[in-house]
């Protein structure tokens, strides 16, 4: 353990240091370790690609995987909220419910939403847990994992039945996400609660992977085709916006 807490102290102290880096000596004076320790602990970090060198002036600074990290961080804390305000901006335009979802543990998980004011009521709270296999926001989330990735999952949660359209069939499933894939959204056509429905797109991050998704749900009486067909590029450019403001440029 000491040894772990030895190694993020140099972090901190690089990432507070100045762009060219520091040397061997001052990383050693700040922790007030002896340098031979400091240099075994940020050749490992070198060769974790969590700190560079440079060659002329021997320096060292965060590396490219610490820069990940960081990134990664920021994203997951401000996902929410950069999403919300472009979520705002669709549920005025279509008047139905916006969610934002994410993928963990094996569930869809709700971590925002904008209900509009003509709903019944909302489908889902905020840190509500859902499958993935028949919701529009799993089945993009489904989509876009490694194939390997997905079909661990998929094992381990199996593919029940909780409407007449839940999609139970493992074949049928992989072509449907096939399609969604290929088409950039997905549809929940009553697939888990009857008389509800939702389009989902993906939202990508700053290196394009998908870390969301982003719906449109409301009664299925009011997602019919042609309300399908309306909403959709609404949603589609909300989803690209957020994206961009997460770094993507895809």
């Amino acid at each position: 353990m000491q040894s772990v807490d030895r190694a993020l102290a140099i972090l901190l102290v690089l990432a507070r240091g100045p762009e060219a880096g520091l040397p061997l000596a001052e990383i050693s004076r700040a922790l007030g370790l002896n340098q031979s320790t400091c240099h075994h602990l940020l050749a490992t970090l070198k060769a974790r690609r969590f700190v560079e060198q440079d060659p002329v002036s021997r320096r060292y600074r965060l590396g490219i995987k610490a820069v990940e990290v960081g990134q990664a961080a920021v994203q997951q804390v401000d996902l929410a909220r950069v999403a919300l305000p472009h979520m705002e901006q669709l549920m005025r335009a279509a008047q139905e419910n916006v969610n934002l979802v994410i993928l963990e543990d094996d569930s869809a998980v709700y971590v925002a939403q904008v209900p509009c004011d003509r709903t019944v009521r909302m489908f889902t709270r905020i840190g509500e847990r859902a499958p993935l296999h028949c919701t529009g926001v799993g089945k993009v989330l489904l989509a876009y994992l490694p194939a390997a990735e997905r079909a661990d999952i998929l094992a381990r949660t199996g593919l029940k039945r909780f409407t007449p359209a839940t999609i139970c069939d493992p074949a049928a499933l992989a072509a449907e996400l096939e399609k969604v894939k290929a088409q950039g959204y997905a549809l929940d056509r009553e697939e888990r609660e009857r008389d509800v429905a939702c389009l989902a797109a993906p939202v990508r991050d700053y290196r394009g992977r998908v870390v969301a998704a982003l719906s449109v749900s409301a009664p299925a009486s009011r997602l019919g085709p042609a309300r399908q067909a309306e909403i959709l590029p609404r949603l589609l450019e909300k989803a690209a916006a957020i994206a961009r403001d997460l770094g993507w440029n895809g």
